[in-house]
C-alpha cells in the first residue's frame, strides 16, 4: 500500500510502482500506469482539493489472472453527472474517467464516491507467475 497527499509526494513513488507493475506483467504495465495516473490525479485534486493534509491511498493487489488497483481518498466524493463526448477528451478538465475506461478492463467507484477499483486482466503469456 502506498499513501501520499500530492503530486510531488506521488511523484517519489512513481518509479517504485511503474517497476512493480512492469515486473508483474511488462505488456499490460503502461496502459494500466497511465489509468492510475489519472486515478491518482483525480484523488489529488477533485478529491482531496489539493489539501496536503488528506492522504490518498493506493493499493495494488494481484491475482494470476488480473491486477486491481484501489484509489482511495479523503474528500466528500464524486457523483458523475453527465457522459462526455469524443470532442471533450480533447479538453484537460473532465476525461478522467473516459481515459480510465480506455486503459482498463473495467473500474468501479464506491456509493461515496471517494474510492476507485481499477481492474486490468492480464495475459499468461506476458506475465511472470506470482
Amino acid at each position: 500500500m502506498y499513501s501520499f497527499s500530492s503530486l510531488a509526494e506521488f511523484a517519489t513513488l512513481r518509479d517504485t510502482i511503474r517497476k512493480e507493475l512492469i515486473q508483474d506483467c511488462e505488456e499490460d504495465a503502461l496502459r494500466l500506469f497511465i489509468a492510475i495516473n489519472e486515478g491518482v490525479n483525480n484523488a489529488i485534486f477533485h478529491g482531496n482539493k489539493k489539501d496536503v493534509t488528506k492522504k490518498v491511498q493506493l493499493i495494488i493487489e494481484k491475482s494470476p489472472d488480473e491486477i486491481q488497483v484501489i484509489i482511495r481518498d479523503e474528500g466528500d466524493g464524486f457523483v458523475e453527472t453527465k457522459t462526455s463526448d469524443a470532442m471533450e477528451l480533447w479538453n484537460e478538465d473532465g476525461r478522467g474517467l473516459d481515459l480510465i475506461g480506455l486503459y482498463v478492463d473495467s473500474y468501479w467507484r464506491n456509493a461515496k464516491g471517494n474510492e476507485i477499483t481499477l481492474v486490468k486482466k492480464i495475459s499468461p503469456t506476458y506475465c511472470k507467475p506470482f
